[in-house]
């Protein structure tokens, strides 16, 4: 989704807020810079610019509020200056760390001007304003607010305050109006007091895991089945390697010791001993580990193709890189719902290759037991 530039500039803006921030700062974050630069991502494909501005604006908005570590009334000037400097010891030219500077420059309240990159910028900043989860964001914003200037705010006039924002803001894109409209409309009726229809709820066709219990229990059940299976599977696979290695070590031995008297024992002596060693193989087979490569490459986490709860996907990555894949995976309940169904697919197909390869594993002994039988009682019959 992102480039390694912008990837590793992720990880420094982040270590910068954990170190540096305030606590108190509950709003001016880095979780709402990560909200931003995913929304900023969402315009710039909505707009089809180059891959350069897109990169440009995804930069200007890891660093458009990093200057609260530093002075919460200039934090765009400052914030400027640590991107100017970082991207430059990055390698990136200094006329391209000046556009980058005047991005961020312009998610000032007072900011005029007409730059596409800027205006897309300023709707990024303001996403909350459409977020279903606009009552937590507020909420951030309205502590942040009264632990710097140490007074409280009355519920009544935050709210109010609230609605006289909502009404004078106007996304100052097409894309911005495209994406956010309709969730900032929702939020500011319910500012208001108003119900709001969410026809959604009501439809049990759009319902997901994280809404629906019979599907979270559905879900549980299945994933507590299929290791069930799983481990019986295992069972039966030991039962039968345990039993052909009985006969191969014990019974072949003594069958091949009397050939040397009875030469027309080597017929059930050989049925046996490929019965015995197919059986094995496939037992062995049934249970062998599939291949996995313990590494999985972030850009492909937004587009479901991976699932890092399983640890043949992320035993071989670091930790930092885990922790950023994760956090990305659990704040998209998409791809959370992905990685979910996907563990529940995967591990269904290992289990049906097991049972697959257990059902050939007891009819070539059953059937190689019974011609062995056979063989048997047909030599014994025509000595006599």
């Amino acid at each position: 989704m992102y480039s390694d530039l912008v990837d590793n500039q992720r990880k420094f803006v982040r270590a910068y807020f954990d170190k540096h921030l305030e606590d108190y700062c509950k709003y001016h974050n880095y979780v709402h810079t990560e909200g931003v630069l995913m929304a900023a991502a969402k315009l710039a494909e909505e707009a089809g610019i180059s891959e350069e501005n897109k990169e440009n604006l995804l930069l200007a908005a890891l660093y458009h509020d990093i200057g609260y570590c530093k002075d919460k009334q200039n934090h765009e000037k400052e914030g400027g200056k640590l991107a100017v400097d970082e991207l430059g010891k990055a390698g990136l030219s200094k006329s391209r760390c000046e556009k980058i500077n005047q991005l961020i420059l312009s998610t000032k309240l007072d900011w005029k001007g007409e730059d596409k990159l800027s205006l897309l910028l300023r709707d990024a900043d303001l996403y909350g304003l459409a977020s279903d989860k606009y009552d937590k964001i507020s909420n951030r914003l309205r502590k942040e607010k009264k632990a710097i200037s140490g007074k409280k705010i009355p519920t009544k006039e935050w709210n109010k305050a609230n609605i006289k924002f909502f009404e004078d803001h106007i996304y100052q894109t097409s894309e911005g109006r495209k994406l956010f409209n309709q969730g900032k409309a929702l939020n500011l009726m319910r500012l208001k007091g108003l119900k709001v229809k969410d026809k959604k709820k009501k439809k049990k066709d759009s319902q997901t895991i994280s809404t629906s219990k019979t599907a979270q229990t559905q879900l549980k059940t299945a994933l507590r089945n299929h290791i069930d299976l799983s481990s019986i599977a295992d069972n039966k696979a030991n039962i039968m390697l345990s039993v052909n290695a009985i006969v191969i070590t014990v019974g072949l031995p003594l069958l091949v010791d009397r050939m040397h008297d009875n030469v027309a024992l080597m017929i059930p002596t050989i049925i046996l001993a490929v019965t015995s060693v197919i059986s094995m193989i496939f037992a062995t087979l049934s249970t062998r580990p599939i291949q996995m490569s313990g590494l999985t490459d972030l850009k492909i986490i937004p587009e479901k193709k991976s699932n890092l709860f399983f640890f043949g996907n992320f035993y071989k990555m670091k930790f930092d890189q885990y922790e950023i894949g994760m956090k990305t995976v659990v704040s998209n309940n998409d791809i959370m719902h992905n990685s979910i169904t996907r563990d529940l697919f995967f591990l269904g197909k290992s289990l049906g290759y097991k049972y697959d390869y257990l059902r050939i594993c007891y009819n070539v002994f059953m059937v190689g037991i019974v011609l062995a039988v056979i063989a048997f009682f047909v030599v014994t019959l025509i000595q006599e």
